[in-house]
């Protein structure tokens, strides 16, 4: 089971979710480190994020994060929240129907995130094993995130209802894709979940980031990973 030091010097490990409570300039600094701008300039890349909260991504004003008007704070939700917009750009840009989807169903998705992190080498996220005869077999893990995106002609034609996939299950879906409209693959949540919290206990100026139990009705799961 990975294990993450925290400033606390408590551990964070697949138990566990961190509360993070980050700046603006924080969650700018964490999505870079993540590869995130593309290389954008640094205004370009701030520019956008704030383009996304103005269509209420990761919340809108009066939500958790940004209430009464103040500064925001962004918890890991939020976090996950602005790099799956970011991950689903289509040359550069969120389609409408995409944002739409993706506040939508953002309790949805809050709670895949979540299992995805608590999950991500065990559970629904367990390593699977793809041989084939006379081939050098490979390994795939972690909880994968399948939107249901159809793009046709350049443009996003729907957003299905969004589901977690264990990694054989996201590889059934990529090889059986069929239609004529183009189908977003499963992508890796758990790896994103991952990368981010790493690179948020390597932001500077990053203090109090505490552990926190699974709040959201999941502490069956994460007593019986706690078994293994």
């Amino acid at each position: 089971m990975k294990e993450i030091a925290l400033p606390t010097q408590a551990k964070l490990t697949s138990a566990l979710v961190p509360d993070l409570s980050l700046s603006y300039g924080q969650v700018v600094w964490v999505l870079e480190a993540a590869g995130f701008s593309a290389g954008a300039p640094d205004i370009t890349f701030q520019h956008y994020i704030k383009s996304l909260r103005k269509i209420g991504l990761p919340f809108r004003r009066g939500e958790p994060g940004l209430d009464h008007g103040r500064l925001a704070h962004y918890a890991f939700d939020h976090l996950m929240d602005l790099a799956v917009a970011l991950h689903l750009r289509v040359y550069g840009t969120l389609p409408d129907a995409v944002a739409e989807g993706l506040i939508a169903a953002r309790a949805t998705l809050h709670g895949f995130y979540r299992r995805a992190y608590l999950e991500h080498a065990t559970g629904l996220g367990a390593r699977a094993e793809v041989t084939a005869q006379g081939r050098t077999g490979f390994a795939m893990r972690g909880v994968w995130l399948d939107l249901r995106l159809r793009y046709a002609g350049g443009r996003c034609l729907g957003f299905g209802l969004p589901r977690i996939l264990s990694p054989f299950e996201a590889l059934r879906v990529f090889a059986t894709a069929e239609g004529a409209a183009r189908t977003h693959p499963p992508f890796n949540l758990s790896e994103l979940a991952v990368r981010l919290v790493e690179a948020s206990l390597r932001c500077p100026g990053m203090r109090g980031v505490h552990p926190a139990r699974h709040r959201e009705g999941r502490s069956g799961a994460a007593a019986s990973m706690s078994g293994r």
